[in-house]
């Protein structure tokens, strides 16, 4: 299926019927996000804490959104820090503030771009477990941990991922649709069959996921990661790509989105700024 790519500042509402299902997504919060582009100077090393402090701000500003909002789930896209040893300095009294259930995506800042045991451990003491299926409204939401697709030393753990993520699509399969899928890093960025970057799951293995995915019945997927807003597809699934709340490489103000689907599968996923 062709890639289609989003330019509006904020989706256009597809929503046919009433919703019964409110998530609300967000992504990369990532505190003292640091980056090398020439264009986001005010994002160097130098500027850390200063950002760190800025992101904390826009983090909790939108955490009070959510609240106000009571969607039925948040899905964190993950990153939820720069580096993955301050994930224990905010979060444990940050999430005592959300007042409505959510899961996590574990990015490859909590994780490490070459996933270790510290890493994983710290971000269960934090978080709970590193990957999640939970029932909502009649859906099935199964968000999973992206960096088992790249670099790990934690071999075990692999395996054991791999097979949560094999039942768990197995068992989708009898919800007739009703399923969300959810990891940090997109399967692809721009098209399917795109050669291995950071934007991507590596290309080996990664049609065969994608059709696992699209072979479980799921109609939605949720990413983050890119720090741009992206709308995507593959067979039935609608691959959705959140803005980060930190800082977007496209621009765009930082945000969270809430997604509305109706028991028809339309949905609205709207741009709330923070």
């Amino acid at each position: 299926m062709a890639a289609v790519a989003a330019t509006a500042d904020s989706m256009p509402s597809a929503l046919e019927g009433k919703p019964t299902l409110r998530i609300a997504h967000l992504g990369d919060p990532q505190f003292g996000f640091v980056t090398g582009r020439p264009s986001m100077k005010h994002r160097a090393k130098e500027r850390f804490d200063d950002n760190y402090r800025d992101d904390l701000g826009r983090l909790e500003r939108a955490l009070a959104r959510v609240n106000e909002l009571k969607p039925d789930l948040v899905v964190f896209g993950g990153d939820m820090t720069q580096n993955p040893a301050d994930l224990v300095k905010e979060w444990p009294s940050l999430l005592k503030r959300l007042q409505v259930p959510f899961v996590v995506t574990p990015g490859n800042h909590d994780m490490g771009n070459r996933l270790t045991f510290e890493n994983i451990e710290r971000f269960r003491k934090v978080f709970g477990r590193d990957r999640a299926a939970v029932d909502v409204k009649g859906w099935r939401v199964i968000a999973g941990n992206s960096q088992f697709w790249h670099k790990t030393e934690a071999k075990d753990e692999q395996a054991e991922y791999e097979a949560w993520v094999k039942a768990e699509l197995e068992e989708a399969k009898s919800r007739n649709g009703r399923v969300i899928l959810a990891t940090h890093i997109p399967p692809f960025a721009f098209a399917s069959d795109e050669k291995n970057s950071y934007d991507n799951y590596p290309l080996a293995g990664r049609a065969a996921r994608l059709e696992a995915y699209a072979a479980s019945g799921a109609r939605f997927f949720l990413t983050a990661h890119l720090h741009r807003l992206s709308v995507r597809g593959y067979r039935d699934l609608t691959m959705l790509g959140v803005e980060a709340l930190c800082a977007n490489f496209d621009a765009r103000p930082p945000g969270f989105r809430l997604l509305e689907v109706a028991d028809d599968f339309s949905y609205s996923w709207n741009f709330i700024a923070v």
